[in-house]
């Protein structure tokens, strides 16, 4: 071994400093980068030169310069993250809807339930007084005006997670396309001649994208093998250039190919855009319902993953199932007040468009109507009852048996009179869609329904306060609009009267069949049902803030861990600095010696 072996040492030592120099000065630098591993060097000692009496060393080297990495905690944070992101769109979209629907005694729906209920009070002392009757017509403009608000505002809120939906699928793609461009950097790096070579900024730079992606929906993620490297601390890293990122089974990312996902109308939806994938055989899949967590998950579970052909609703909503109680409300309410309402006296009576189920088919299949019976009841000019007929529903009854029932020659006052019969001084008629009843002498008489359950007359809106068939288009009849002083508070027509007025008070205080759109029912009272559904809002929204709480919990602890594995500790690296220097400094002092005695050997020539 010469003398110029020495002075290689010596340099090996140099060298070997400035690497780790440059690598402390490249965590300090990038203390506060979001999403940088600092970096750790390996040293190892040169193969020595055998001789006698003993092997010679032959100075040091790098053998590697890692990042300190947990595979398994960044797996965690992943997760957390992406529970984070799901907690956090639930909870904001959620106290949105809140605001909907407030439940103060002065605002909103709540208010003009009560509103409703006591001008009808009003009214029943007062029947004669048309400025009640103006105060009445009012609450239930009100009523209809807030229930159309607030349905349309759940409905442009579907439609606006449709259009994030949209956009997140953007993001989404973006996000794979830009960690495919980071792969071509890694395998260009770690497949070139060095063993040792690293592309550790890069693999920083693709686990930020990764967390990136998370936060948009949960993907499944396959590495090159998960490896522990022992130095400072355990490092566990996955190495190799294989990679993969799959949404319920497909491929988004293979390598360095990229599978995009397209946002598009769904298959027979008209509103709602579904994920769609193109497989190997260019064959478009349908793969939103494996869209699960992060943002993307919490706009599904809010606006629906897709719309049921046959009834036009969003599935698997939290949006629609609030839009439904909301229906399911207002129609209850119509019909409950329409049915009482048609026990007002009237010299003819007409129902709303009826084609949906024909002249011949069964009564029973509009929504809201029950097999038993109603009275149709004859009053005179004087207000006397003078023939009452029963009209009967059962499974078999349609719109046509209902007229032949109404027509038929019948003595209902079993009095042996031919004149004094409801089929005498009435017809019935199905005209347009419509049952019509109407008076055969001019107006002397009058007709009401008197229900004994089967919900005819507010199903089939009969002489009505209110139409439509959603909380979206509910509104005041025209003809009570156009003319309030038209609102009777009797059934019979007598002044002074105000028996339907008290009727109507009274049906605060009953409970009503509420049947939701997927078949269930509910028996609660008017108010009852709605602060039911407004509550149903208020929990859901607190719900979501408790486990938007507890995923920040967990997401921070993991966070911490994973600093505390990768993250830069400021004074452990101005301690790392110092002793590089201490070394390179030494390695400098082992070349000047060398240097000297290189001298003393030229000089004693």
């Amino acid at each position: 071994m010469g003398i110029f072996d020495s002075l290689h040492i010596g340099y090996s030592g140099l060298s070997t400093s400035q690497s780790a120099i440059n690598t402390t000065s490249h965590n300090i630098s990038n203390a506060n980068t979001p999403g940088y591993s600092k970096q750790v060097v390996t040293q190892k000692v040169n193969y020595p030169i055998h001789n006698l009496p003993g092997d010679v060393g032959a100075g040091t080297h790098v053998d590697s310069i890692t990042r300190a990495h947990d595979e398994f905690v960044y797996g965690r944070m992943k997760n957390s993250s992406s529970s984070v992101a799901y907690s956090e769109k639930m909870e904001t979209t959620l106290q949105e809807i809140t605001t909907y629907a407030p439940d103060l005694d002065d605002l909103g729906i709540a208010k003009d339930i009560k509103s409703f209920f006591d001008s009808w009070s009003d009214v029943a002392q007062n029947p004669n007084d048309d400025s009640q009757k103006v105060v009445l017509l009012r609450s239930m403009e009100s009523m209809a005006q807030n229930l159309n608000d607030t349905s349309t505002k759940l409905h442009k809120l579907q439609d606006r997670l449709n259009e994030e939906f949209k956009g997140g699928i953007d993001t989404v793609n973006r996000l794979a396309s830009e960690i495919v461009e980071v792969n071509k950097g890694i395998n260009k790096i770690e497949n070139s001649n060095s063993a040792s070579a690293n592309a550790n900024d890069l693999r920083d730079q693709r686990d930020q994208l990764e967390l990136e992606l998370a936060k948009m929906l949960n993907v499944e993620v396959s590495k090159g093998k998960v490896v522990t490297e022992h130095g400072v601390t355990a490092n566990r890293t996955d190495m190799g250039v294989d990679y993969n990122i799959n949404v319920g089974g497909f491929n988004l990312v293979d390598g360095v190919t990229f599978h995009p996902i397209r946002a598009e109308d769904g298959v027979n939806t008209t509103t709602l855009n579904s994920a769609y994938y193109m497989d190997h055989n260019q064959k478009r899949v349908d793969i939103t319902g494996y869209i699960r967590g992060g943002e993307l998950g919490a706009v599904l579970d809010l606006r629906g993953d897709k719309i049921d052909s046959n009834t036009g609703r969003a599935t698997n909503s939290k949006i629609q199932d609030y839009i439904d109680d909301l229906d399911t409300f207002a129609n209850t309410f119509k019909q409950a007040v329409n049915s009482v309402y048609a026990s007002t006296a009237q010299d003819r009576m007409v129902t709303k468009d009826l084609n949906s189920i024909g002249t011949n088919g069964a009564v029973v299949n509009l929504k809201g109507v029950n097999e038993g019976s109603f009275d149709l009841k004859v009053y005179d000019s004087l207000g006397t009852e003078i023939a009452t007929r029963a009209i009967n529903i059962d499974s078999g009854t349609t719109l046509q048996s209902i007229v032949d029932q109404v027509n038929v020659n019948k003595d209902d006052n079993l009095d042996n009179d031919g004149t004094n019969d409801l089929d005498d001084l009435f017809e019935a008629n199905i005209i347009d869609g419509e049952l019509r009843i109407q008076s055969k002498s001019g107006g002397n008489y009058t007709v009401a329904i008197e229900d004994n359950g089967t919900n005819f007359a507010g199903a089939a809106g009969i002489n009505r306060l209110f139409e439509g068939d959603s909380a979206k288009n509910i509104t005041v009849a025209s003809e009570i609009k156009n003319n309030p002083s038209s609102i009777t508070g009797n059934k019979a027509p007598i002044d002074g009267n105000s028996d339907l007025a008290t009727q109507m008070v009274a049906l605060q205080y009953e409970n009503l069949s509420f049947e939701k759109p997927d078949g269930t029912t509910s028996e609660q009272g008017i108010e009852s049902f709605y602060r039911y559904s407004s509550s149903r809002i208020a929990s859901d929204s607190h719900q979501a803030t408790v486990n938007k709480d507890a995923a920040d919990l967990l997401n921070k602890t993991v966070t911490d861990e994973f600093k505390s594995v990768s993250g830069v500790d400021m004074d452990e690296e101005l301690v790392n600095l110092m002793k590089y220097q201490t070394a390179y400094q030494a390695s400098a002092k082992i070349i000047t010696a060398v240097d000297e005695m290189i001298n003393t050997l030229l000089g004693m020539k």
